[in-house]
């Protein structure tokens, strides 16, 4: 399992705190601004107010409040007003203006916190001068009738101005306009400064709050935490517990002495339950760890799938015990020359002496056969000698065959096994002689057979746990089944069907047959295939789709893995490169197998191309499905490559190292 990174508890809380501390800082942030826009406009406004009830007090509510506009002393007093209240709450401007249908605006009184800011002001925009300037959206709100005003944020030629605008009535009729401007960088310094505050004692408040929640969760958490987890090691170790040490440290009951008082139970239960165990079944742990030994070594001995294959032959091998250890056995192996022996076994019985049983059996038929004796010589040597030592009674049914990898000739010897089935165009049982299995009787003599595979066929031979499978309707597998199964698997795709696709088939339609069902007897199966070795190879379409074969090929050779996916890869890619690039219209492919190496052999009538000289320049990532990438894996996922042109053909040969 992945090892987890290791994050305390109090680390977790100080990002935590971080967090949190991040977050309320950026809420600080967007809610001062808004307060300050909100605080901003509730002044503009009472600014404004105060400057109109100036104005009003002035006119004296007269009807003819226009003609005193044109009054130049109205205008000073109130202008003098104006400067009064700009200076004694810090506005920039104060303003009265009108605003005539055209949508042009006329400035009556205009007043500046800073002199030369009004004197230019006045020169441009003084009264009896027209402001043609777009009017701003506040302006144009409060002319559509919002009487109680609107602020907006304007830039215009003196800068960023907050601007609260406010219509002067009277009656319900708007007399004039009163215009408020703020210096925006004013505000945003008031902003500024609160925030300071606020953030100090905001961060003071904080760490303290943090520093106190550290004590606490240390004290109150993480060290009975500790604690706790330090009494479980000891326990683990000792079986003692060290309640009353923990039980004085804590001044109150909450959630972590729950679970302290947990844990004692579980542990006080823990305690009694391992030694009942260790009591009633330190004999059963006994045995069963003698079992798990054996069951070891005999994987070691016989794996639970073995295959080997080479030029003219392809062997693979399974096998599945009941038990812990299986009586039954399989051998695939070398003998001398150009032959190839396989050996299948099953032992009587179940259990350890069975496994001891027949490690002798398939240890004296390997050494006897690995020496030069023929099968039927073998077979009875071996029966004579376990005759002489088997105080058990025990026997074994055997079946032996050597095949000849380079003519297809097959020799077998029976020993009351079952039939082997002959895999070929219609798959069929053989008639072979049952014998007499193997350690009944010290005079038994086996015969000899011999017959000749032709090319594609093979050789299936299996034990009984195979056929007298059952289901849950306790109907067996059968000899008929397994010869339907073993006919469809093999002569679906035959041409390049391999020994292993065959035995995991059988496998396979066992494992459905008896779904939800235990199993009972130990299952073991080996399927020989013979493929006589052609000298111009197989025939390929000049089409990518007909790569297929080769990838079965490879498959039913190598087996499934991450190294014959590599070697399927380059051997692809290569292909690809013939049928996209060389306009080959007649491909053929070889395989090869000679000890550690592993050959895959192209040959072709496309025009000449030298893959393993040839310089692959750097190319863009689009532009490497044009050739290139195929050449470099090619190269990259094997041994060797070699080319040559021979007539009107090309010859290229990759060479890969045997895995597993």
């Amino acid at each position: 399992m992945k090892k987890k990174h290791r994050f305390s508890i109090l680390l977790r809380v100080s990002l935590l705190f971080i967090i949190a501390a991040l977050v309320s800082a950026v809420l600080s942030l967007v809610i001062s601004y808004q307060f300050i826009i909100n605080y901003a406009a509730r002044q503009g406004r009472d600014i404004a107010v105060v400057a109109g009830l100036a104005v009003k007090i002035a006119i004296g509510y007269r009807e003819e409040f226009y003609e005193l506009f044109h009054d130049e002393a109205f205008r000073r007093e109130i202008h003098k007003d104006f400067k009064y209240i700009c200076r004694s709450t810090d506005i920039q401007n104060l303003y009265l203006y009108t605003i005539d249908e055209n949508e042009v605006k006329h400035d009556i009184i205009i007043a500046s916190n800073n002199d030369a800011e009004e004197i230019r002001m006045n020169e441009r925009y003084g009264y009896g001068s027209g402001n043609h300037r777009p009017l701003y959206e506040a302006e144009r709100q409060v002319l559509d009738g919002n009487l109680d005003g609107n602020y907006e944020l304007v830039d215009n030629e003196y800068g960023k101005v907050f601007m609260y605008i406010l219509p002067l009535v009277d009656d319900d009729n708007v007399l004039a306009y009163i215009g408020v401007d703020f210096s925006f960088e004013s505000i945003v310094e008031i902003a500024r400064n609160d925030l300071k505050v606020g953030f100090l004692y905001g961060s003071l408040i904080l760490l303290l709050t943090f520093i106190i929640a550290v004590i606490l969760i240390k004290r109150l958490v993480i060290n009975p935490i500790q604690k706790l987890s330090e009494d479980m090691r000891n326990f683990a170790k000792d079986k003692e517990l060290n309640h009353e040490a923990f039980e004085n440290e804590r001044m109150f009951e909450d959630e972590i002495t729950d679970i302290r008082s947990s844990f004692d139970e579980m542990a006080i239960d823990i305690s009694k339950y391992v030694t009942d165990i260790e009591a009633l079944t330190q004999e059963r742990v006994s045995t069963q760890t003698q079992l798990d030994i054996a069951r070891k070594i005999q994987c070691g001995i016989i794996p639970e799938e073995y295959a080997i294959s080479g030029n003219g032959f392809d062997i693979f091998g399974f096998e599945k015990p009941a038990k812990e250890v299986g009586g039954d056995f399989y051998d695939i192996f070398k003998a001398y020359d150009n032959n190839v022996c396989v050996a299948i076994g099953d032992i009587s019985g179940k259990g350890i002496f069975a496994a001891l049983f027949m490690v002798m059996v398939k240890t004296a038929l390997r050494e006897k056969i690995r020496a030069g004796a023929s099968l039927s010589d073998a077979l009875t040597e071996v029966n004579r000698d376990i005759c002489l030592a088997n105080p058990e009674n025990m026997f074994a049914t055997v079946f032996v065959l050597l095949l000849d990898v380079t003519t297809g000739k097959m020799k077998y010897a029976n020993a009351g096994h079952n039939p082997p089935l002959l895999l070929s165009e219609k798959s069929a049982f053989m008639e072979v002689e049952s014998g007499m299995a193997l350690g009944l009787f010290d005079d038994t003599v086996i015969e000899e057979k011999s017959l000749s595979l032709k090319d594609g066929e093979g050789i299936l031979i299996y034990t009984d746990g195979i056929t007298e499978s059952i289901d849950d309707r306790k109907e067996l597998f059968g000899e008929k089944r397994l010869q339907e199964e073993a006919d469809f698997i093999f002569n679906q795709d035959r041409e390049f069907c391999s020994a292993r696709e065959t035995v995991i088939g059988i496998k396979e339609a066992v494992n459905r047959h008896c779904a939800g069902c235990e199993q009972f007897d130990d299952m073991t199966c080996i399927a020989v295939i013979y493929h006589k070795e052609e000298e111009g190879g197989k025939e390929l379409s000049p089409d990518i789709a007909s790569f297929k074969l080769v990838r079965k090929a490879i498959l039913g050779s190598l087996g499934e893995s991450e190294h014959t996916r590599k070697v399927i890869l380059a051997c692809e890619e290569i292909f690809a490169n013939i049928v996209s690039y060389s306009g080959a219209d007649n491909v053929y492919f070889t395989i090869k197998r000679s000890g550690d190496t592993y050959s895959v052999t192209y040959s072709d009538n496309g025009v000449p191309f030298d893959s393993v000289s040839a310089k692959i320049q750097s190319k863009e990532f689009e532009e490497l499905d044009t050739g290139g990438m195929g050449i470099m894996l090619a190269r990259m996922y094997s041994r060797d490559m070699n080319y040559n042109r021979i007539g009107d053909r090309n010859y290229l040969e990759m060479k890969f190292n045997i895995k597993g």
